[in-house]
């Protein structure tokens, strides 16, 4: 299959690359025969690893389901490396070859997966897209398994998206491209060069995904004839490990919390669009009024001067315990008495999911497709965005109204077990990709 290149970027991408491709010109998409189904390769700028097992777990979570459902998956994930990075964990060799980027091959329930690590610098000054594409390039090259790769699956528009287009360029693969929000609703601040590739994206891909109906309207916004081409595909949450803990008491002990006190848990990023800041005005406002209750934030700070005004307006009762391992943040959901989501941008929040699935009562801003998964007043509480003040209400309602709080805890995850099931999404995403393999097969040996 021959692509023209769609912009000045794409051919950058394509002719900067210089690297021999001969076996993938002439190769052609391969009928499905019997039950076999498409090999997926999965190109991912997030995925654990090593260094941050937690990394993307919910893209590893995705990719699992496929293979279980019988496809061939590859992952090609790439990383800032960060400054220090141990010998170990990365394969020295490639060096020699690249001394601009190292990889690393490891294996994770069974999928293969190759880690591309970049200098830091190398993020933070410029496009790093044709860089990327490069390193992929050249190890595809020197990797024969590659050659059966009938879909390209990328995460995130921008730089997922962008990558998987210039490895089409390259070997002639199909490209399904999904959007998660931030890569839509933060382009102006997330990188200079992300609203330009995001519109390629949206143009180019074969296939246009979103993870929730609200990204699929964000889409027909920026580009109305392309975003139209959208479909969804969430991610799910599984239900079977999300659930209520068989002892809580004894989880509840494990983590250390006191039994005379109650916990609120939020799982957010330290940042101003996860509106932890509103979440900090409403606490203080809660905690004053609800002194035997506590707050729990668990994830990472990448500016550290929003994690300490944080702490300054939250005040001693809540606490900041960084990022932790999904494991833990299973334990930490069940041993937690409620949950708090004060996004003011979001696309489909898998900590949200989580929640609802171990039966917490939960609140949450309208932000994104939050409205998708909580109906207020059935099975959580939902609120405006950036308002500590109705934040602070609906929280203190989870509290002065227990029976509530019981029949929407039992509504939530109801939700998820009906609605929003892992696998039982993973396979409409497989029958998406399925058909974009056998579209592409129909074209290259001209079956209409």
């Amino acid at each position: 299959m021959s692509v023209e290149p769609r912009s000045h970027i794409l051919r950058t991408i394509s002719n900067g690359i210089g690297l021999r491709t001969d076996w993938t010109r002439e190769r052609k998409p391969r009928e499905i025969q019997g039950e076999r189904l498409p090999s997926v390769l999965v190109v991912t700028p997030i995925y654990p690893w090593p260094g941050n097992p937690a990394e993307g777990i919910f893209v590893h979570r995705q990719v699992r389901n496929l293979a279980q459902l019988g496809h061939p998956v590859r992952v090609l994930a790439y990383h800032p490396a960060v400054p220090g990075l141990p010998r170990p964990l990365v394969n020295m060799s490639w060096g020699r070859y690249h001394p601009r980027w190292l990889v690393r091959e490891r294996e994770q329930d069974g999928v293969r997966v190759e880690h591309i690590f970049f200098p830091q610098r190398r993020y933070d000054r410029g496009d790093v897209v044709p860089d990327i594409v490069d390193a992929a390039s050249c190890f595809i090259e020197r990797t024969p398994e590659y050659r059966d790769t009938d879909v390209v699956y990328a995460h995130w528009l921008w730089t997922g998206g962008a990558v998987a287009l210039g490895l089409r360029e390259r070997f002639g693969w199909p490209v399904a491209a999904i959007a998660r929000g931030s890569e839509t609703h933060r382009w102006q601040t997330v990188h200079p060069h992300c609203r330009t590739y995001v519109e390629r994206v949206i143009e180019g891909a074969d296939l246009l995904l979103a993870n929730c109906e609200h990204l699929r309207s964000r889409l027909i916004e920026l580009l109305p004839a392309d975003g139209s081409r959208a479909r969804v595909a969430r991610n799910g949450c599984d239900h079977t490990v999300f659930r209520p803990a068989l002892d809580r008491e004894r989880t509840r002990r494990r983590l250390g919390f006191s039994p005379h006190l109650e916990y609120f848990l939020c799982c957010a990023t330290i940042a101003e669009h996860k509106g932890v800041l509103d979440l900090a005005h409403a606490w203080r406002r809660f905690s004053a009024e609800h002194p035997h209750w506590r707050l729990i934030v668990l994830g990472p700070a990448p500016r550290w001067q929003i994690a300490r005004e944080f702490s300054r307006i939250a005040g001693d009762g809540a606490q900041l315990r960084g990022q932790t391992a999904s494991d833990r943040v299973v334990t930490f959901l069940q041993a937690a008495d409620a949950y708090v989501q004060p996004s003011r941008l979001e696309g489909l929040s898998n900590a949200t999911m989580e929640a609802m699935a171990v039966g917490l009562p939960v609140v949450t801003t309208s932000a994104g497709g939050q409205s998708e998964l909580v109906r207020d007043g059935e099975n959580g509480w939902l609120v405006p965005t950036s308002d500590p003040a109705a934040l602070y209400q609906a929280m203190d309602e989870v509290v002065r109204r227990p029976d509530l709080a019981i029949a929407r805890r039992a509504a939530a995850r109801q939700t998820i077990v009906e609605r929003f099931d892992a696998r039982r999404e993973a396979a409409r995403l497989s029958v998406r990709l399925v058909g974009l393999h056998a579209e592409m097969a129909a074209r290259s040996t001209g079956v209409a």
